[in-house]
């Protein structure tokens, strides 16, 4: 499957998600274009990059995974419905809608002259607008997506199987880890130091102050710092690694998976891609490796099913113990939050099928 990537871009060539390159193209306009990379065809939504005024209120709540999609698993189908919750941290079960889950306060915030700072959390709906609409395409009709419908799915999925508060976190802590390493081998020899500090003293990467060495190297073998990493830097990484992602996503062989009528449902989460090895083995697991299953639920009845070698056709309904399977996948994915229209569920546990009340729920 040939994919096309989604891009911001201004009026004249496509941008990256990063500080000089969206300052210097912007033109007062940010829009969102998805480029079918065999056809060259492309379908722009435009979303007006709004500056700060008395009149805008700015978002600061910002969803990793879209309401839209999170709709498709209420009680009614629309962002205002109501699913049930279990807090897998905890046990505790409630009520509530797809505004009070898989939201994190300026998650998407950027820092750019002239931009406000939920640019990329305005310029992301209308990438949201385009898979919700892909989406309910498949679950309305219950056939395998057309091409322009598989590659935006394809593109969400990838989105939020990289940009996620669980994803970021983990790799902050290897960031963090690889800075505290480089910190002490900058003060392990004063010439060595003093070089580096110039050198990032006449690149303007650095305030103009002494900072002698002595001082430095007492300040970082106490070890006695913390290391902030900001939004904007993490949404370029991720960014990056979502480049690398989408082409292997586009190699595998992908089926809709059907719920059984009157049967069983699909459930969602915080994080609701999963990937695992086929086999259950244990060992480390990336998405361009053979042997692995990728499961993604579209909505209650409507699953994607990826892999690289024996496909499923591409469109397979499901039996109730196949159901609870997938769902399991869900459950054992999820970060926090596990989400499901019914006041129950079922998963597959020990070879048997078992049921998960949410009846206890309460409203919130």
């Amino acid at each position: 499957m040939a994919l096309g990537r989604f891009r911001v871009k201004d009026a004249e060539a496509p941008v990256r998600f990063n500080r000089a390159i969206l300052k210097s193209s912007y033109g007062g306009r940010l829009a969102l274009v998805v480029t079918d990379e065999e056809s060259g065809t492309a379908h722009r939504v435009t979303v007006l990059a709004r500056r700060n005024s008395g009149l805008v209120t700015t978002a600061r709540r910002h969803h990793y995974v879209p309401r839209g999609y999170l709709a498709a698993f209420t009680d009614s189908g629309e962002k205002d419905g109501q699913f049930n919750v279990l807090d897998v941290s905890n046990g505790r079960r409630f009520r509530t809608s797809p505004k009070n889950i898989a939201v994190a306060r300026d998650f998407n915030r950027v820092d750019i002259d002239g931009l406000p700072i939920d640019a990329l959390e305005s310029a992301l709906a209308g990438l949201d607008d385009l898979a919700v609409k892909a989406i309910r395409n498949v679950i309305s009709r219950q056939t395998f997506p057309d091409a322009a419908d598989a590659n935006t799915i394809l593109n969400l999925l990838g989105l939020i199987a990289v940009r996620n508060p669980l994803s970021r976190e983990s790799f902050n802590r290897a960031r963090e880890h690889t800075l505290r390493i480089i910190g002490q081998l900058l003060v392990s020899d004063r010439a060595l130091y003093e070089r580096h500090f110039r050198r990032a003293h006449e690149a303007g990467d650095v305030p103009k102050v002494e900072m002698p060495y002595e001082k430095m190297k007492e300040f970082i073998e106490k070890d006695e710092y913390e290391i902030d990493f900001h939004p904007e830097g993490n949404s370029r990484t991720e960014f990056k690694v979502f480049d690398g992602l989408l082409p292997i996503l586009g190699r595998r062989s992908w089926s809709l998976l059907l719920a059984p009528h009157g049967g069983p449902e699909f459930i969602s989460s915080d994080r609701p891609v999963s990937l695992i090895w086929r086999d259950a083995r244990e060992s480390p697991i990336g998405f361009a490796l053979r042997e692995t299953e990728v499961f993604f639920p579209l909505g209650r009845h409507a699953a994607f099913y990826g892999v690289f070698e024996r496909p499923l056709p591409e469109v397979a309904r499901l039996n109730e113990t196949q159901v609870a399977a997938m769902n399991t996948r869900t459950l054992m994915q999820a970060d926090r939050y596990v989400l499901s229209a019914r006041e129950a569920f079922t998963v597959r546990r020990d070879g048997e099928i078992r049921e998960i009340s949410l009846r206890d729920a309460r409203f919130r």
